[in-house]
């Protein structure tokens, strides 16, 4: 029996798992193939639909999809052109020549916040060099930190970002990252499609809100280690069930689950009334009209001088209680308490100089799109609101089942490994062991997945198959409760009690009372054709 004051023994540390599962996903890759890295596209995509455990398994080993969709005999039919990906890497360089400094320009004069636009060189670029993935991220966090504690403007060009996807860390690689003057930060996305006239092609622009969702959510975990946001910053904002302008978006109901932003709206056709009113006071597509005096006053409290207001810093384009400065109370006491909340300041004596303010580094929830203007190569911007799309990947990513719980459920000696020759171009595996171990995880096929799984053929060939009803689109198979075959949907509708009675079932009588009325339709019209 141990001594009073003795140390304990420590317990044996259990062996880690995170080894144990890089092992287990080399083994499903094949140990002699590299894995693919998942990027934001793909994390989208995948938040998109959560229940599929067959991608999240695949992209979470590294697994090639495109290869593998091959070698099942199902490609992919979807993918930029080598013309489009050489166009979007020529206006992209174009857009960040001049060391950036264009880009800034463009970022500051569609904040419209009033600050003093950046000077010649007064835009730094540090150097994200670094060895591997896990360099680069480490590289990218410490360059952040640097230029927030600067306090000035900084543009990262393709930094290096990570975030746990179901236990398994991916690397992300934005566009570009700006770090303002007051410490934030906006996402940089850069597109090779136009923007005719102040507008784009809603779909386009909803895919791009949701890629860049995925790296404003990699940024907020660089954010929480270098310092705590302010209160009622774009941080709070974003927080899902957030009261007040930050859920303006989502109650508003102008965009659906998946996030799809509207059509960009010019600057010259946004109302200055009700601007504020249809969609939030940070409405992405549009200026930011700043509220009367006495709305002003409501939302964001006391009002306060113009000199205070110019010392204390203008509100941003997120809205009035979202400004780049400290608010100031209106009581004295209140104002000399919130400088030393502690009582820390000695009560006689001089008072001890102010040392400079901690970095308090924050991910803005508008990011910046940049798109070729019209029909030319000149870049034009949009200010994007990705709130919504925020909070709907957050929530999906948290829905996905651990990729070690989807591992351990494989039968024993499951590998997805193609068995490539010498040049790297044939598989050797059969057909059938292939096709074994991709069925035997649960994949969730809809009709969506054509334009972003490289599987989307082969799931949409064995669902049709099993006559599954989820072929037919999420809708249909929402509506249909229970009935999960298309035999099955054709029993519940054909089958009738004698009395006619209703189910328990309101998907079956809803079926009941559709084959009652197509009868009744062909019996009226013997000439008719019955469907088949």
């Amino acid at each position: 029996m141990p001594t009073a004051g003795a140390p304990r023994p420590r317990a044996a540390r259990p062996p880690r798992q995170a080894t144990g599962l890089r092992q287990r996903l080399a083994e499903l890759r094949g140990p002699a193939t590299t894995p693919r890295p998942m990027d934001a596209r793909a994390l989208a995509a995948l938040a998109a639909n959560p229940g599929c455990r067959r991608r999240a398994l695949l992209d979470g080993a590294g697994v090639d999809k495109g290869a593998l969709a091959q070698a099942l005999g199902a490609p992919a039919n979807f993918g930029q052109s080598q013309f489009a990906h050489q166009r979007g890497n020529s206006f992209e360089a174009r857009v960040k020549a001049d060391g950036g400094a264009d880009l800034v320009r463009l970022l500051h004069e569609r904040l419209r916040d009033g600050t003093e636009p950046p000077g010649p060189g007064a835009v730094a670029t540090p150097d994200l060099a670094a060895p591997g993935p896990q360099g680069r991220t480490a590289r990218t966090a410490l360059a952040l930190r640097e230029a927030t504690e600067a306090g000035r403007w900084a543009l990262l060009d393709h930094p290096m970002v990570s975030l746990d996807v179901a236990g398994s860390p991916a690397f992300l690689e934005p566009d570009a990252v700006v770090v303002h003057p007051d410490g934030s930060w906006t996402v940089v996305e850069i597109k090779s499609f136009p923007m005719v006239d102040g507008s784009a092609d809603p779909a386009k622009v909803g895919a791009a809100a949701r890629q860049s969702a995925v790296y404003a959510l990699a940024l907020e975990r660089v954010a929480s280690m270098i310092g705590e946001p302010p209160e009622g910053g774009d941080d709070a904002a974003m927080a899902p069930g957030a009261a007040g302008p930050a859920n303006a978006a989502e109650t508003a109901g102008a965009a659906d689950a998946a996030g799809v932003v509207g059509v960009v709206v010019p600057a010259e056709a946004a109302s200055p009334a009700g601007t504020a009113e249809a969609a939030g006071p940070a409405e992405a597509a549009g200026p930011v009209v700043p509220a009367p005096p006495a709305e002003a006053a409501d939302a964001a409290g006391p009002v306060i001088p113009a000199e205070a207001a110019t010392l204390a810093g203008t509100a941003d384009a997120a809205g009035p209680a979202d400004a780049a400065g400290p608010v100031i109370p209106a009581d004295p006491a209140e104002a000399a308490e919130a400088a030393d909340p502690a009582g820390a300041t000695a009560p006689e004596g001089p008072a001890a100089p102010a040392g400079p303010a901690p970095a308090r580094a924050r991910v803005r929830h508008q990011v910046l799109l940049v798109c070729p203007k019209d029909f030319s190569n000149l870049p034009t911007a949009e200010m994007v609101d990705v709130r919504k799309q925020l909070a709907v990947t957050r929530r999906q990513l948290d829905r996905l089942t651990r990729i070690e719980e989807i591992a351990a459920a494989l039968p024993e000696g499951t590998t997805f490994d193609l068995r490539l020759t010498d040049d790297g171009r044939t598989p050797t595996r059969p057909l059938e062991e292939l096709t074994a171990a991709v069925d035997a995880v649960d994949a969730a096929y809809a009709p969506e997945c054509l334009s972003a799984c490289e599987l989307a053929a082969h799931c949409r060939t064995r669902s049709r198959g099993a006559g599954l009803v989820e072929a037919l689109g999420r809708g249909v198979r929402g509506e249909l409760g229970g009935l999960t075959t298309v035999d099955a949907v054709l029993t519940a509708a054909m089958e009738r009690s004698a009395d006619d009675a209703p189910t328990s079932d309101p998907a079956v009588d809803a079926l009941r009372r559709a084959a009652a009325l197509r009868a009744e339709a062909l019996a009226s019209r013997p000439e008719a054709v019955a469907c088949r």
